[in-house]
């Protein structure tokens, strides 16, 4: 499309106020990237819990994945349809509050039971964050100005799950010092069910912040749309292009769980570092390579649509969906340790542009009515089909294909080209689709 399309010529929302609506953005980022902390604590504090409740590996298990994300994702399919009707500021506040009291009541655990449920109240706590704050960031941007702020908040993905390592590590060391953490008006703890609070507590800072933010006026709503019911009719009117991108967000998902659970094992089990050794510098890469792909990703889309490039942000996904091929292979055949964290980093970077543009490029399509419950449809595709078939299928190379868990590199690898091959095709498959209900899209908003 040339420089005289609707997404070039698109006007500042009235009332557009840049230094505000990035202040919102950074507010909404500090609260997502202490959702991935508060969440991934648990998987630090495996071993004390484990010993003082008497669990095994599969009673842990079912705590740390299923109650958290069950919960997580068929929860936030409600909340996604509150965050359409209601006030999207005020629900992200009273799930901080219920995460952060959720969190913070890990300290007081005695059982299997009580730990599920602090978890189970963690996910649902969190659920209503994402989709209202996809919301809020499509009503304070105007298109040619989405991609740049929801990769930023997106980043809280990488930032939150590098600082859980970084901050939980240091938190745990702290408390570990001793056998007994005695707090003010709260009382004495373990060093584990300290953690538990010690993570808790910014969550009030964010809390702060949050109240600070005003509830934006829902825009780009034409008149035919004020009138129409808002039920998924929409969806269901253009489902190949969801059902493409939908799906195409869950098989990328597949890389990121993968990589998360198999990476430490990979480098443990065929190049015989430490987990000491391998955390840092995945750690590393995580802050720099990753963020720096989201944000990168989110300035081209900004930039190309600014032009007149109205699917811009789908075609930089699929470049960098087809790339991750190349980069997979790359690590499933490494010969050395240095290769692999070579290829690491190229995946991490080029793997940050689709996630990073997944939500900006679902909300450039979705009725203002519909983006609350479109982002938590997302979301639980992504951790259906990511977090349970990612780390899933490469158990299954390891063991029954290849026979030999020293190869878990090579199956890590080749699930991960899996994907990214399945991904570029929906995203192919979605492309036409999807440029044609972008231009219906601009023209019943001219």
């Amino acid at each position: 499309m040339n420089a005289s399309s609707p997404a070039a010529d698109a006007a500042a929302p009235p009332g557009y106020r840049p230094v505000y609506a990035y202040y919102v953005t950074f507010v909404l980022l500090f609260a997502y990237t202490l959702s991935f902390i508060d969440r991934q604590i648990l998987g630090l504090l495996v071993q004390p819990i484990k010993r003082d409740l008497g669990l095994s590996d599969s009673a842990f298990s079912i705590v740390h994945g299923f109650a958290f994300a069950v919960f997580y994702t068929f929860i936030g399919v409600l909340l996604g349809r509150v965050a359409d009707r209601r006030n999207r500021r005020n629900l992200i506040l009273l799930g901080i509050v219920v995460w952060i009291t959720a969190t913070a009541a890990g300290a007081y655990v005695t059982s299997f039971l009580t730990l599920f449920l602090a978890r189970v109240f963690v996910g649902v706590g969190e659920a209503a964050l994402s989709p209202a704050a996809y919301s809020m960031l499509a009503d304070y941007f105007p298109p040619q100005r989405r991609a740049r702020a929801m990769s930023i908040y997106t980043s809280g993905v990488y930032i939150g799950s590098a600082m859980a390592f970084i901050v939980g590590g240091m938190v745990i060391a702290a408390t570990s010092r001793s056998t007994e953490v005695v707090l003010p008006l709260l009382g004495s703890f373990r060093p584990w069910q300290a953690a538990f609070i010690f993570v808790a507590l910014p969550g009030l800072a964010a809390i702060a912040l949050m109240y600070t933010v005003r509830e934006p006026l829902r825009r780009e709503i034409s008149v035919a749309e004020r009138a129409a019911p808002r039920d998924l009719s929409h969806l269901r009117s253009n489902l190949r292009v969801y059902a493409s991108l939908f799906l195409a967000n869950g098989v990328t998902a597949m890389i990121t769980f993968g990589i998360t659970a198999w990476l430490p094992a990979t480098f443990i089990r065929q190049w015989g570092w430490t987990p000491g050794q391998i955390g840092p510098a995945y750690g590393v890469i995580i802050l720099t390579f990753g963020i720096g792909g989201m944000l990168v990703s989110g300035f081209l889309a900004d930039r190309f649509i600014s032009r007149g490039r109205i699917d811009a942000a789908l075609k930089i996904a699929l470049v960098g969906t087809l790339v991750l091929i190349g980069t997979s292979l790359l690590f499933a055949f490494a010969p050395g340790p240095r290769t692999a964290l070579v290829a690491v980093a190229l995946s991490t970077f080029f793997l940050g542009m689709p996630v990073a543009l997944a939500p900006s490029i679902l909300q450039a399509i979705t009725p203002n009515q519909l983006r609350g419950q479109v982002t938590s449809i997302y979301l639980l595709l992504v951790n259906l089909i990511g977090l349970g078939l990612g780390p899933f299928l490469v158990a299954i190379g390891t063991d029954y294909v290849l026979g030999d868990e020293a190869k878990v590199g090579l199956s890590l690898g080749s699930v991960c080209a899996l994907s990214a091959v399945l991904g570029a095709v929906c995203l192919l498959s979605a492309a036409r689709p999807y440029r044609a209900l972008l231009q219906r899209q601009w023209q019943a908003q001219a």
